[in-house]
C-alpha cells in the first residue's frame, strides 16, 4: 500500500468510525475513576483527539480534533469544539487545568511540537494525562492502518517529557494483543471490509473491551517505568507541569 493509499485508508476508517457510531460516555472507561477525581473543581479542561470517545466530562469541556463529525457530535453535547491540530492549539498560554490525549500522541508527526503546545497551554502545577503504544519491536500492519507514526521507547520517553516541563507523576501499564500474526490479520480484514469492521468494532469489540477495562481497573505506579514495561504494549502516563 502506497503512502497516499495508507493516508486515504486512515481517513476513511476514522470518518466511518466517528460518523457511524455513537458517542461513548466517559464513565464507560476504567480511567474515569481517575479522571473524575482530577476534574473536581476544574473549569478549564481540554481533550485532544477525543473522536466520539471522550474521557473527560463532555459538557463544558474543550475538545480539539481534525474530525468534523466528531466535533459536531460533541458540540451537540455542549462541548466547546475546534477542528484543529494539537501541534498548533488555538488557545492562550496557561489556559487549562487538565489536558488529556488518549491514543493520540503516536499519531502526531511532530510530537515535540505537540508537547511544547501542551506545556504552553497547561497551567503550572496541573496535569497532562496521555497514553501511547510502546516498543517498535511490536510494530505491525495494524499500527500503519491506525495511523501511528511511531511506538515509544520507555527510557527515551522518560527523558523527553521533562524537557517540556512535564515530568512523570505516575503511570499505568496496560495490555492489548501484541501477537504479530493476530494484529496483522485484523488490520488486513479492517482494510478490506470497512463497514463490517466498523460494525463489529462498535457493537462487539468496544463493549467487550470497556467491560474488561473496568473489571481490570487501573494499577498506578510511581517511579521509572522503563524497567517495568519491557514486555508492555501500552502505557498511560500522568505528568504534572513544573
Amino acid at each position: 500500500m502506497s503512502g497516499t493509499g495508507i493516508a486515504t485508508a486512515q481517513e476513511q476508517y476514522y470518518d466511518a468510525l466517528w460518523s457511524k457510531t455513537s458517542v461513548v460516555e466517559p464513565s464507560a472507561w476504567a480511567l474515569w475513576e481517575t479522571i473524575s477525581g482530577y476534574v473536581t473543581g476544574k473549569s478549564r479542561i481540554l481533550e485532544i483527539g477525543a473522536g466520539n470517545r471522550p474521557r473527560v466530562p463532555i459538557s463544558g469541556s474543550y475538545f480539539v480534533d481534525l474530525s468534523a463529525s466528531a466535533m459536531q457530535a460533541l458540540r451537540g453535547r455542549n462541548g466547546h469544539c475546534a477542528a484543529a491540530s494539537g501541534e498548533a492549539l488555538p488557545f492562550a498560554d496557561e489556559a487549562f487545568d487538565l489536558i488529556c490525549a488518549l491514543e493520540i500522541v503516536e499519531h502526531v508527526p511532530d510530537d515535540t511540537a505537540l508537547l511544547q503546545e501542551i506545556g504552553r497551554v497547561l497551567k503550572a502545577g496541573e496535569r497532562f494525562l496521555f497514553s501511547v503504544p510502546l516498543h517498535m519491536a511490536f510494530w505491525t500492519r495494524h499500527d500503519v492502518l491506525a495511523g501511528h507514526v511511531r511506538r515509544y521507547d520507555p527510557a527515551a520517553l522518560e527523558l523527553l517529557l521533562p524537557q517540556y516541563g512535564l515530568p512523570i507523576e505516575k503511570y499505568c501499564i496496560t495490555s492489548s494483543p501484541r501477537n504479530v500474526w493476530y494484529r496483522n490479520a485484523t488490520a488486513l480484514l479492517a482494510a478490506r471490509f470497512w463497514s463490517l469492521g466498523v460494525m463489529l468494532e462498535s457493537r462487539m469489540a468496544l463493549p467487550a473491551y470497556c467491560w474488561l477495562d473496568r473489571r481490570r481497573g487501573m494499577k498506578w505506579r510511581q517511579g521509572s517505568f522503563a524497567e517495568q514495561s519491557r514486555g508492555a504494549n501500552n502505557v498511560i502516563i500522568v505528568t504534572r507541569k513544573q
